[in-house]
């Protein structure tokens, strides 16, 4: 036996100047998007389809976890029941009670003597280090052994020699917020959340004798003591062995409370996307953990810990680095009145690197607090930065508020320590959103698009949204910033997608909640930005409902399209657009409901495209959500369209040639089609038909009108515009050392498939 710290166990599931207001413009409104024909839904593959409507974090916590946010910093660990610190006098135990809990109350446990017949041990400070599950700390006279299970703690005082054979007595002081009482072996430490037991202490050597002793409570501390005795005969090392037990008491049955997803990719060995996500310790500290996976949503690493120290995590993020294959994880950190902004990496094997302040008055950057938190990237193959956006106000009196970024190096290192002023706002700033990543160059402005809430001078209340661009290398683009959704409705929560190009005009799509009036129901509305922040287009996202409220809308771009993603509480749907230059409108090219139950409650989506984290072209999004009933999450991997099959087979001649056709036909993919058996093999790609070859005396069917003909194996990249979408075309293989037509020529069976 050890020292047995066991707490209550819980189930987890879980520099501008001010600019004067401008004449009102009339409430906006916005046409529906033109809605394309039904389309045929994308062949993903098995892997693909079996992470479809993934669960996240309802899986329970398989291991004790440890961090330390610096290398020379204080020692944590986390089971399923508590978190603890370690240093080099002691440890402080946080027994979960309740996510609903109003804050943490922890229970600091410090020896502070040791004696031997009177003499008292020399005590050290030590330096705490792990060893499997446990935690041991040399102390000089004895050494302090913390064993670690998922649900429990366990302390031991070992003593591997001694000055003489008299008694040993113990005085460990307790400093905790909780009440004592005593029980008829030890004392509790509890009040209205939960309460834990410090019990049934004994005295263990070498040769396994054991003896029960009385734990005595001093007032600030227990005193415990093996006697003479009991010394005189043991053999070595000698333990002392109290318990701190738990019981199922008053915080049973509580679910740690999950929340607030946010998702990011990189297409580097063969794809990453991390899942990050917030759990409520208490009211008053939330931690954040992460799922990692590879390019087919296979699992790299299950629910890992990113941060589950006692700071209070909020308001997470997260983007991909394709060239430095890492993450960056950002979050609003909130101690006692003072709030700044932290990150960490995170490496592809889900390593997480030291946490490091980005912005912290008295610390780095200019005074004040600072909230809200959002991160995007560089997808170019070739050193590139880290761009994390916030708000932030002077002090907790203050209604004024300024929206500043600053760039951090994939390493972890800030790449300046002074940010940079987007706007200021006597009467507020907010919800500051950057683009996942500002494109591939590809001759374009390779631009982030910043947005965020901001409070109208001329009438108090009315939210509007503002926007500004800023280069890869961090140089802030144009005098001022200029206004995106500006009327006298509530334009709120914007969220902004990485650049899209269309006949080789780049363009930022990006979207936001809209209501008629504050309280009123909302819609989501969609704009494509040009570069110098004019608006080019917009339509409303959602099919409007009298009464519905569509909300938290967030967008990602695949180069070409762009998906929108909203809930309106009880569902989830992604949208698929498509800007037609020619006309100056947006298609709607697919509308994915994303609900999986009509018993549970969904929020909170999130959305990255996976051509946002690299440089290949790719039509696949990852989409995130809770299920808020559930208190899970899920992650989706989206083509911007229903799964299913592109291929339709149209003819059968009858024969042994075959046509094997891989990919997708999506702009900006590629399709291959390989014709089997036999040499001088070809492929027909044109338009649909149904040509019976009866007058050359076989039942052969020629199912291609022929536009061209290639050799077997042929590959084609559907070029990447927007204008192919919606076009038929047909293929079909043929070898010329058959027998089935005229002798010679045998056909394969044809398929039709149509661009998406």
């Amino acid at each position: 036996m050890r020292t047995l710290l066991l707490v209550p166990f819980l189930t987890l599931l879980p520099a501008l100047t001010a600019q004067a207001p401008t004449p009102r413009p009339v409430a906006e409104t916005y046409p529906p998007a033109e809605e394309a024909v039904a389309k045929a839904p994308d062949d993903l593959t098995p892997t693909e389809r079996d992470a479809l409507a993934r669960s996240l974090g309802a899986r329970p916590q398989s291991r004790v976890l440890f961090d330390q946010t610096q290398a020379d910093g204080t020692l944590w660990a986390i089971g399923t029941a508590w978190k603890a610190s370690f240093d080099a006098t002691g440890f402080t135990a946080i027994p979960f009670f309740g996510s609903q809990a109003p804050r943490n109350f922890p229970v600091r446990f410090e020896l502070t003597q040791a004696t031997v017949g009177g003499t008292a041990l020399p005590l050290a400070d030590g330096v705490p280090a792990v060893r499997g599950n446990q935690v041991r700390t040399a102390r000089g006279g004895c050494t302090e052994v913390i064993d670690l299970a998922l649900d429990q703690m366990e302390q031991s005082f070992v003593f591997d020699a001694l000055p003489n054979r008299g008694a040993i007595a113990v005085d460990v002081r307790v400093d905790t917020e909780l009440a004592a009482s005593m029980l008829a072996n030890g004392i509790r430490f509890g009040n209205e959340f939960g309460h834990v037991d410090y019990q049934k202490a004994v005295a263990v050597d070498a040769a396994g004798r054991r003896l029960p002793l009385a734990i005595e409570w001093t007032g600030n501390g227990v005193h415990m003591e093996i006697p003479a005795s009991f010394v005189e005969q043991a053999q070595l090392p000698l333990v002392l062995d109290p318990v701190l037990n738990y019981w199922y008491g008053i915080a049973s049955g509580q679910a740690v409370l999950q929340h607030d997803s946010d998702v990011a990719s990189f297409q580097s060995l063969g794809g990453r996307t991390l899942i990050v996500y917030q759990r409520d310790f208490s009211a008053g500290d939330t931690d954040c953990w992460g799922v990692l996976f590879d390019g087919n949503l296979g699992l790299v690493q299950t629910d890992f810990t990113i941060d589950f120290t006692n700071a209070n995590w909020k308001n997470v993020a997260v983007a991909a680095h394709n060239y430095s294959q890492n993450f960056l994880v950002v979050a609003e950190v909130e101690t006692v009145l003072s709030w700044f902004i932290v990150g960490r990496t995170v490496a592809a094997n889900a390593v997480v690197g030291a946490q490091f302040d980005i912005e912290r008055d008295g610390v780095v950057g200019v005074p004040g607090n600072s909230f809200s938190p959002d991160v995007g990237s560089d997808p170019y193959y070739g050193p590139g930065r880290y761009t994390v956006v916030f708000m932030k106000r002077p002090n907790i009196f203050s209604n004024a508020q300024t929206i500043y970024y600053k760039q951090v190096n994939p390493a972890g290192t800030l790449v300046t320590t002074a940010p940079v002023l987007v706007d200021t706002n006597a009467q507020g700033v907010d919800r500051p959103s950057i683009s996942k990543s500002c494109g591939q160059s590809n001759g374009q402005p390779a631009f982030w698009l910043l947005t965020w809430q901001r409070t109208w001078v001329g009438l108090s209340g009315d939210q509007e949204v503002w926007g500004r661009f800023v280069n890869w290398n961090g140089a802030i683009q144009g005098t001022s910033p200029f206004a995106i959704a500006f009327t006298p409705a509530e334009e709120t929560a914007p969220s902004s997608g990485s650049p899209i190009d269309v006949n080789g005009t780049r363009y930022w799509p990006m979207c936001h909640e809209y209501a008629t009036a504050l309280g009123q129901p909302r819609d989501v509305n969609a704009k494509l930005l040009n570069s110098s922040g004019g608006t080019v287009a917009g339509f409303t996202v959602n099919t409007p409902v009298p009464g519905e409220d569509d909300r938290e809308p967030e967008i990602d771009s695949d180069g070409t399209r762009f998906v929108v993603t909203r809930t309106n509480g009880t569902g989830v749907e992604a949208v698929t657009a498509a800007y037609l230059a020619a006309s100056n409108t947006f298609r709607v090219e697919e509308r994915t409901a994303l609900i999986t139950s009509g018993l549970d409650t969904y929020g909170e989506t999130n959305i990255c495209a996976d051509y946002s984290g690299g440089g290949s072209m790719s039509p696949r999004y990852f989409l995130s959500f809770s299920e808020q009933s559930s208190n899970t999450f899920r992650l989706e991997v989206f083509g911007g369209w229903l799964p299913g099959q592109f291929f339709v087979p149209q003819t059968n001649p009858g024969g042994v040639t075959t046509m094997a056709v891989t990919g997708s036909p999506v702009i900006g993919q590629t399709v291959g089609f390989d014709v089997q058996p036999g040499p001088l093999a070809a492929v027909h790609i044109g338009t649909p038909n149904y040509i019976p070859l009866n007058a050359l005396g076989c039942n052969c069917v020629q199912g291609v009108d022929p536009v061209a003909t290639f050799l077997s194996p042929w590959s084609w990249t559907i070029p990447n515009n927007v204008v192919f979408v919606g076009l038929q075309f047909a293929a079909q293989g043929f070898h010329l050392t058959g027998t089935q037509c005229l002798g010679f020529i045998d056909l394969s069976q044809s398929v039709n498939f149509t661009i998406r």
